[in-house]
Order: C-alpha cells, then sequence, then structure tokens
C-alpha cells in the first residue's frame, strides 16, 4: 500500500489535476499525511472501510457526491451506489455520513467513501482532491449538491449569509469542476451533474433572491461547458427540482407555511432520483423534472417578463414567509 501511495504521489507530481503550484503543494501535504498514516497502519478511507491494495497502472473511477449527508444528495447516493465502483460522500455532518455509509454497504456493492468536510473552509477542494488522490481515485463523475436556503429579504440576510451560500453554492462547484473536467478529458468520458432549481429559470423570486441567482448561475454553467465539451464523451446536466419533500424547508423555518402549497407542486425525492436516472441516459442539458414543473418553466420563459415577473411575485406572497 505504501508503494502504491508513493506511484499516486508520482503521477501527481507529473499531472496532478493540472492545478497550480500552490494547489499542488496543498496536495503534496495532503499525500504525505496518508504516506505516514500508510507506513503506520493500511490506508482506510474516512468511514472506516479499507481501500484495496492500487497496482501501479491502476487508477479506480469514483462518483463524488456534495451534500451527500440528507435530501436530495443522500437519494443520489443510493442510487448511484448501485452502479459505481468507489462512491465518495461528502458532507459536514460526520454521524449523518457515517450512519448513510453503513446502508449502502449493506445494500449497494460499490465502495463508499465518507468525508467529513466543510467546504466552505479555506483549501477545503484541495484537501478532497487530495485524499482522492492518495486513494488512488479519478473522478468520473461529480454530483454538485451541496447548498442551503435562506429565508426572508435580500437585505435581512446577512453578509456572512450571503458570502457563505456564494462561496458554497458557486465557488466550491465551479472549483471542483474546473479541477476534475481535465482528467474526464484526457479519458474522453465523465458526468458532471450540478443540482440547480426550477427557482433558477423563473425571474423575479422575491424571498429567494439570491438563491434563484446562484441556481440560475449553475444552469449557465451546466450549458456553456456541454457546449464546450460537446463530443467529448463528458455528459454535462443541470437538473431543475421544484418543490421536493426534504428537510430542506424545515430547515430553512417555513415547512408550516409549505404546507398549504397544493400537492400537486410537489414531488417525492425518489420520483426525483427516477428522473435523474433517465435523464442522465439522454442528451438534455437543462433537465426539468415534472410536467406541472415543465409548464412552469416554459411560462417563465415565453411569457413577458412583466407578466413573469407579476406571478413570480404573487406566488411568492402567496407561500413564502418574510421576516
Amino acid at each position: 500500500m505504501v508503494d502504491a501511495l508513493r506511484y499516486v504521489g508520482r503521477d501527481l507530481h507529473h499531472r496532478s489535476f493540472s492545478v497550480s503550484s500552490d494547489r499542488r503543494e496543498l496536495l503534496w501535504q495532503e499525500m504525505d499525511a496518508c504516506l505516514q498514516l500508510a507506513e503506520r497502519l493500511s490506508v482506510t478511507v474516512d468511514s472506516g472501510a479499507a481501500v484495496a491494495p492500487l497496482s501501479d497502472s491502476t487508477f479506480r473511477p469514483c462518483t463524488v457526491i456534495t451534500g451527500a449527508s440528507s435530501g436530495i444528495g443522500a437519494a443520489l447516493a443510493r442510487s448511484f451506489a448501485q452502479h459505481s465502483e468507489v462512491l465518495v460522500l461528502v458532507a459536514r455532518r460526520q454521524d449523518r455520513l457515517d450512519e448513510l455509509a453503513a446502508e449502502l454497504a449493506q445494500s449497494a456493492a460499490a465502495r463508499v467513501v465518507a468525508v467529513a468536510l466543510d467546504l466552505n473552509q479555506p483549501q477545503a477542494v484541495d484537501q478532497l482532491l487530495g485524499r482522492l488522490a492518495a486513494y488512488g481515485l479519478w473522478v468520473e463523475t461529480l454530483v454538485n449538491n451541496a447548498g442551503f436556503g435562506l429565508r426572508g429579504s435580500f437585505e435581512a440576510s446577512s453578509w456572512m449569509q450571503l458570502e457563505t451560500m456564494l462561496r458554497l453554492m458557486v465557488e466550491v462547484p465551479t472549483e471542483l469542476t474546473r479541477l476534475v473536467l481535465p482528467e474526464m478529458q484526457r479519458r474522453r468520458q465523465g458526468t458532471i451533474l450540478n443540482i440547480a432549481s426550477l427557482a433558477g429559470l423563473i425571474p423575479g423570486l422575491p424571498g429567494s433572491t439570491l438563491y434563484s441567482a446562484v441556481k440560475a448561475y449553475l444552469i449557465r454553467l451546466s450549458q456553456s461547458l456541454a457546449a464546450e465539451n460537446s463530443g467529448s464523451g463528458i455528459r454535462v446536466m443541470a437538473l431543475c427540482p421544484g418543490y421536493v419533500h426534504t428537510e430542506f424547508h424545515a430547515v430553512l423555518g417555513v415547512e408550516q407555511r409549505m404546507q398549504h402549497l397544493p400537492g400537486v407542486f410537489w414531488m417525492s425525492v425518489d420520483q426525483l432520483v427516477r428522473w435523474t436516472e433517465r435523464a442522465i441516459q439522454g442528451r438534455q442539458v437543462v433537465v426539468v423534472p415534472g410536467r406541472l414543473n415543465c409548464l412552469i418553466a416554459a411560462l417563465a420563459h415565453y411569457l413577458p417578463l412583466p407578466w413573469a415577473n407579476a406571478l413570480s411575485a404573487a406566488f411568492s406572497r402567496r407561500f413564502r414567509s418574510r421576516p
């Protein structure tokens, strides 16, 4: 195992995700830490499951899901675990990750790597990629899912809250995508799945100002990446769900108010996963799951902007709370 890690280090030195010298130094620090651990024991993943020894010619593909400890991320993890060789779950909450990893270990063939990491912290992305390199893994599928919502008007949120949202939901997926894309291009295979939102397709959403703007960014990023990598063997997709039954609204503090929303607007997380599984096999870049959501997206696109703004504002006043 130590020899395998040294080999990974040599390969990282030569090509290492096309990173800058500063980033490469951080990756080397991660490699040194893993090598020291391997020399004392054997390399184990963060969830406690041992990684199989690597031969000098073997780099195993993996699926990385951020924000994997609950909600849509956890549901997608259960799906990808059925057809991934190695599944890497990334989230802040160690207890939730351990629980999910244990569940998947009993029901899926994939080897599960649970990485408890706060992606908002400086150099977190470099730390994550350093660990993957040390484990001899390359990212074949990247699911950018980590995120959260904010309650109330734009000015009611503190700058710290807004900055955290921008970091986690714009900078992190952009940085991760930029760093794993060259290896996908070299191998001419890979999938990038950005979890956006129907909110990113609707103009003028009071109470969701930055959230909808962030999701719109992910949609545009996905469209441009798909165009740039057309014919390369790389699949890029933005998933734009509407209202999904998860703990998202409870965490946001609007669960009771959202209960007044008619059931036709809602989708179960299992339904969303089935839509996603089918969509990944297709060619559509922007995927809106659910017929009603597709209708809403079409209205937002084709209606004159003042009309679309008025409708979305009326809907927000009816079903979203403000401070």
